[in-house]
């Protein structure tokens, strides 16, 4: 995520003695009521196509495991569409198969003890329906065999390759079947690891680099490829907006099942965005096998933290499914006076209407109460302030805080018509409140010893409505396998607050602070903005023997209105689109090639009073995906040329204006691994080179010169020993390497550059079908290093013990 140099952050915390009676309070509350919300359904007409002949018997070695395992198998296997959804499958198990069958009959026995039935489609495809109740069988009668399901708790480990289907992509590809780079953080990955927020999770993922000026509770976010992600992401593929000019959403990890990472231009899948790509977060939702749990967890600065993942079937056969994930955390942070408390609450409730229909409701709401980190002098400018205490603050316990209040509501909604095609709807309301003062320190006074302060406040409130609905269906015309998507999305987002800066603080000495001082509040500038952003695409997979095909394309129509005299309106329109191509060898190997492009409205006016032209992005990538029939193995290399046009650089003529004659340029290769090395050793690994530089600007110095927050090299390895001596025992540790990076320019036209940092994490955990212990170290050796002009996260250990019923 890259930030602006200007100051601020977060929202202080009160003294502590208050600070323990407000999380008290905290502790007693509980909320959210789940209201109910109604959709219907239209019928679309069936369109004639060659039937697929998905006959004839072929040999299939499909090992038990996870059926979403099994059934991505059972595809590539027997060359036949087969049409699913992430919770038709998920937390069910396949028994597996062994021989020669039909491709009818294969996928009846994976299916065995599921619950679903195959349902074949008048093009020779199949899906997914509940299975009816199975007549009484006489004595004597042939039936199959006993099948033992184990539970996952039970199940062998998996080293990471969970879910190798992208909810993201909207075609329900695997990533085997998709030609370009998405990585994916799975459960088992969370679970091992766990990160305190979605930035930390995404430290093992290759192009993606986190925590560019150091870990905030204020801001989540990303570079990717080179560039900032804007501090927005996707949850559920619907867009969560940073608010104001400090705060975005933080979603609890413990309310996620996975984390997926859409590497360069996606327009064509979620409208609006930078090009580097987009971060989208999937949600936790019933299951009728789900595992309740309840957890407490321990660690530094007082943290304790309560959380519970309860679920389960309402009724006897199945209808009707919920979840309920609650957390209650009471902690100190690094800095003195400081906090980072949270209650957060997520049900959801999913009815299965009948066997072709399915309606999820979600909701969220979660209640933050925290400290920003400390803004200290340039320690570019200042080198003393890098030997300060990590524990001293710029700021006042007294003033500072960040209060953010986030509430969501919405659903999930599919239905299958009998003439094949897939109706499907999400949408979601949400809102963000933010309060947010802080104090932060300027300059180092002659004395060397005091620092000179200023003060801002900001009052946020955002109201973002989502929807997205599309069409899906599987056509055949004779050989050529076609899966067709149309889907129309909207969103309107509305944005009220206040931004204030202020001067009047007194300075601060350095050996001797003096908090609780009287410091006023600045007064607040009103701003506001509302956006409305609808887009029509269509999404086409095509497969012909073991070619696969993407070829999909958007227009999109933004209006923006704002309280601003000089730019009130701004309306932008753009057509982006996608194009990929990838063989499938029977020996695993998958190379591809894929073009996509972006679209990114720009604020503000030139001289001669036009608006500015969106930027623009356009990706070319190349790569090879690696997948072995019946390994959990998935190996990805790729090369990528990403390229940022409509870049506001200075006019030449009108230096206090801008003219959009710039471009950015972002040239690579990264290669991620997920595999096991052994049965009892899994491993992550990655390893990204990205050149990102400007190549046109109107600032001869800027051209050549690598764009800031940004590092050339990353690396990454993890690696889990489980060993088959002691059944539940894993043993895991990590290190990761960030490059040197540059974060701002002096004033002799030098970068100034933060040095590169090598830092290790350990975790040790054992588990039994009804428990689980761990404990989890970052940073394990204590490095001290700085991001930005900002002091990088310290060792911090958390114990953690998890019961299962």
């Amino acid at each position: 995520m890259a930030y602006s140099s200007s100051p601020a952050f977060s929202r202080a915390c009160d003294p502590r003695a208050v600070h323990r009676q407000t999380a008290a309070a905290w502790a007693c509350r509980s909320l959210l009521a789940l209201a109910c919300t109604g959709l219907a359904a239209a019928a679309a007409a069936q369109t004639p196509a060659t039937a697929l002949s998905a006959e004839g018997a072929r040999s299939y070695q499909i090992p038990a495991g996870t059926l979403e395992d099994a059934l991505n198998r059972f595809g590539r296997a027997s060359g036949a569409l087969l049409s699913f959804t992430q919770d038709q499958v998920q937390g069910l198990r396949s028994p597996g198969l062994d021989g020669r069958f039909e491709a009818r009959e294969a996928l009846q026995r994976l299916l065995v003890g599921t619950g679903l039935a195959p349902h074949q489609t008048p093009q020779g495809g199949f899906t997914l329906r509940k299975a009816p109740p199975a007549p009484a069988v006489a004595a004597g009668d042939a039936a199959l065999p006993a099948v033992t399901v184990t539970s996952q708790m039970d199940s062998p480990v998996q080293h990471y390759v969970g879910n190798e289907r992208s909810a993201s992509s909207k075609l329900g590809s695997t990533l085997r079947e998709t030609p370009r780079a998405i990585s994916i953080v799975t459960q088992e990955q969370l679970r091992n690891q766990a990160p305190k927020s979605i930035e930390q999770a995404l430290s093992y993922t290759a192009g993606v680099s986190t925590e560019v000026t150091g870990a905030d509770v204020r801001m989540t976010g990303a570079m990717i490829r080179g560039f900032s992600d804007g501090s927005s992401y996707y949850k559920d593929g619907l867009r969560l907006f940073a608010a104001g000019t400090y705060g975005s959403w933080n979603d609890e990890i413990d309310e996620l099942e996975s984390i997926e990472v859409v590497k360069g231009p996606a327009s064509v899948l979620f409208g609006q965005g930078r090009p580097g790509g987009v971060i989208n977060v999937l949600s936790k939702r019933p299951s009728a096998e789900h595992v309740n749990s309840v957890g407490l967890s321990v660690g530094r600065y007082d943290r304790v933290q309560a959380t519970a993942d309860l679920g389960g079937a309402l009724d006897d056969d199945g209808r009707l499914l919920y979840r309920l994930n609650l957390k209650a955390r009471d902690s100190d942070a690094r800095t003195v006076g400081s906090r980072d408390d949270r209650i957060a609450i997520a049900p959801s409730l999913r009815w299965n209407i009948s066997d072709s229909t399915q309606l999820t409701l979600l909701a969220n709401y979660s209640n933050e109460r925290g400290t920003p980190k400390s803004w200290w002098p340039s320690l570019f400018s200042y080198p003393q302030i890098k030997d300060l205490p990590a524990h001293l603050t710029a700021g006042d316990p007294g003033f500072d805080r960040f209060d953010r209040d986030t509430r969501s509501l919405g659903y999930e909604f599919s239905h299958q018509t009998d003439s094949g095609w897939l109706l499907t709807q999400n949408l979601r309301y949400s809102t963000i409140d933010i309060d947010y003062r802080h104090i932060y320190a300027m300059d180092v006074l002659a004395d060397g010893r005091s620092v000179t302060r200023a003060n801002l406040a900001q009052q946020t409130q955002g109201r973002t409505l989502t929807v997205d609905s599309r069409v899906q269906k599987d056509l055949a015309w004779g050989a050529l396998q076609h899966r067709l998507v149309f889907g129309l999305d909207h969103v309107k987002y509305r944005e009220r607050g206040g931004l204030g800066f202020g001067w009047d603080v007194p300075h601060l000495d350095l050996q001797a602070p003096v908090y609780g001082q009287a410091i006023a509040a600045p007064e607040l500038e009103d701003s506001s903005s509302d956006l409305r952003q609808t887009g029509i695409y269509t999404l086409n997979q095509l497969k012909w023997e073991r070619w696969i095909a993407n070829l999909s394309l958007r227009h999109d129509k933004v209006h923006t209105t704002q309280l601003n005299t000089t730019q009130p309106h701004m309306d932008d329109r753009a057509t982006t689109g996608s194009a990929g191509l990838l063989y499938q060898f029977d020996n695993g190997f998958a190379p591809y090639a894929s073009y996509a492009t972006s679209f990114d409205p720009v604020t503000g006016l030139q001289f001669d009073g036009s608006t500015f032209k969106p930027r623009r992005g356009k990706q070319y990538e190349v790569g090879v995906k690696f997948q072995p029939a019946g390994s959990t193995t998935l190996l990805t290399a790729s090369l990528f040329d990403l390229t940022q046009t409509n870049v506001s650089t200075q006019d030449p003529d009108h230096p206090r204006f801008s003219i959009q004659t710039g471009e950015v340029r972002s040239t690579g290769i990264e290669l991620e691994g997920r595999f096991a090395v052994t049965r009892e050793v899994g491993a992550l690994a990655s390893y990204t080179y990205t050149d990102p530089r400007t190549t046109q600007s109107t600032r001869p110095a800027e051209i050549g010169r690598q764009t800031l927050q940004t590092s050339k090299h990353m690396a990454s390895l993890w690696l889990d020993y489980r060993p088959r001596q002691v059944q539940g025992l894993m043993l895991a540790a990590g290190v990761r390497y960030k490059g040197a990076s540059p974060y701002s320019v002096a004033s002799n036209g030098q970068l100034n550059t933060n040095t590169g940092v090598t830092l290790a994490d350990l975790a040790v955990a054992y588990q039994t079908p009804r428990y689980r212990v761990a404990l989890n170290v970052n940073n394990l050796f204590d490095r001290k290093y700085f991001a930005g002009i900002f002091r990088g996260v310290d060792r911090e250990a958390t114990l953690s013990f998890n019961y299962y019923f």
